[in-house]
């Protein structure tokens, strides 16, 4: 049975993958909740303008940058489940900030802080996929792990702003801390197999030069990130793109994206697009296009803008094709430090794009920033299907198997 045909109960009898799923689960639920608290109180105390909103997810990339390039090195060399527990909690005690202060800079001092929990912490996770799942299950736990995080952006979205519209972010706030605190407590009873080590000790740069030395990464990775730069567009501009009448669909237009991402991500999960990167080309086309069109509509009906966003969304589903072609390549030695890289560049580009669109929004409309969104994807798609057409050799992902280390104990039992 190849990794096509498997079923998702693979991962819920594999006995890390399903800790891994529900201690992500638990924490997803919990951070969107915050995040659209923290989104409604930076545009509320900016004034009402978009780069308030913007703001949070921009004030995330030094730490992100830091944590990738600085402790990126070390994070293939400290013990998975121990660093997976210390980082929940981190995140809980970053939290308490906007809980116990007011004004905006506590805000957006917690989202920093939780930019640089947020990298080290998928950095790591991943690093356990690939120490402690088989092969042919990481595919669907990725997926799962997506449509898991898109499903609780949804709910997290609609819940927290929500409750921060009737009864402010406190509550909102105080709900994402004890979900850091329940994660950790799962993640305890992980049991991995001791981590692969490379007998070299890496440097800040050993993400980068693993990324740009894999012939097939060094081309999917530069068009992932023009595409992860408008991955926080549509969040970001979903308060500025309705007027003070139509206010009520601010949840809806923030949930949007995520909605149609979690089916995107359910749908790709069955397939092998993972090994398929001209396919993830196309498919980062098509979301290119689905910006352009929502932006002729947005202004027409705040529905348009709802459906809009979650075309958008399943049009981001190549994000978990692209996540599981990195774990296929990359030796587990080295798997950790490449995707903090990778988290560290995504949350970057997308407090990046999140600032350069809400600019672009407060002086040329919301419109503009989707259209100009939308142009730019697409021209980034067409790019990778040119090159991988003249250079096919350099799509190829399938890498002869590297056997991993039995667990301590029994057969990844856990305690």
């Amino acid at each position: 049975m190849d990794g096509g045909s498997l079923r998702y109960r693979a991962v819920f009898t594999d006995p890390v993958g399903w800790r891994i799923w529900v201690a992500a689960t638990i924490s997803y639920v919990g951070d969107f909740v915050g995040l659209g608290a923290l989104l409604l109180a930076a545009y509320s105390r900016s004034g009402g303008h978009p780069l308030g909103s913007a703001a949070v997810f921009g004030v995330q990339a030094v730490p992100a940058f830091a944590v990738s390039a600085g402790i990126g090195p070390w994070l293939d060399r400290i013990p998975r489940r121990a660093g997976l527990v210390w980082l929940c909690l981190a995140g809980a005690a970053a939290l308490s900030l906007p809980i116990v202060l007011s004004g905006l800079w506590p805000v957006l001092a917690a989202a920093a802080m939780l930019g640089g929990v947020r990298t080290a912490f998928n950095a790591v996770r991943t690093g356990a996929i690939a120490d402690g799942v088989p092969r042919d299950v990481r595919g669907r736990l990725v997926a799962l792990v997506s449509v898991s995080n898109q499903v609780s952006e949804v709910l997290g979205y609609l819940t927290g702003s929500a409750i921060a519209i009737a009864i402010g972010a406190g509550p909102a706030l105080t709900a994402d801390a004890a979900t850091f605190v329940a994660a950790a407590l799962l993640i305890t009873g992980l049991r991995l197999p001791p981590p692969v080590r490379s007998r070299q000790r890496g440097s800040m740069t050993t993400g980068i030069r693993a990324i740009f030395g894999d012939r097939t990464l060094s081309v999917l990775a530069p068009v992932a990130w023009i595409g992860l730069a408008f991955g926080a567009v549509p969040q970001t501009l979903a308060a500025a793109a309705l007027t003070k009448s139509d206010r009520g669909w601010v949840p809806a237009a923030l949930a949007a994206t995520a909605a149609g991402a979690a089916v995107a991500a359910t749908v790709v999960g069955r397939t092998r697009l993972s090994e398929r990167v001209l396919g993830q080309f196309w498919y980062i086309t098509l979301c290119g296009v689905a910006f352009g069109l929502t932006a002729l509509g947005l202004r027409l009906d705040p529905l348009l803008l709802v459906a809009g966003n979650l075309a958008i969304g399943v049009g981001f589903g190549w994000i978990v094709a692209a996540q599981t072609t990195f774990i296929h390549v990359i030796p587990s030695e080295r798997i950790a430090h490449v995707t903090s890289t990778m988290i560290g560049s995504l949350i970057v580009l997308e407090g990046v794009g999140a600032v350069a669109f809400g600019a672009v929004a407060g002086v040329f409309g919301v419109p503009a920033a989707y259209l100009l969104a939308g142009v730019l994807l697409t021209a980034a798609g067409l790019a990778g299907i040119g090159y991988g057409r003249a250079h096919p050799e350099s799509l190829e992902v399938l890498r002869p198997a590297v056997a991993s280390p039995a667990p301590e104990g029994s057969a990844g039992g856990v305690k």
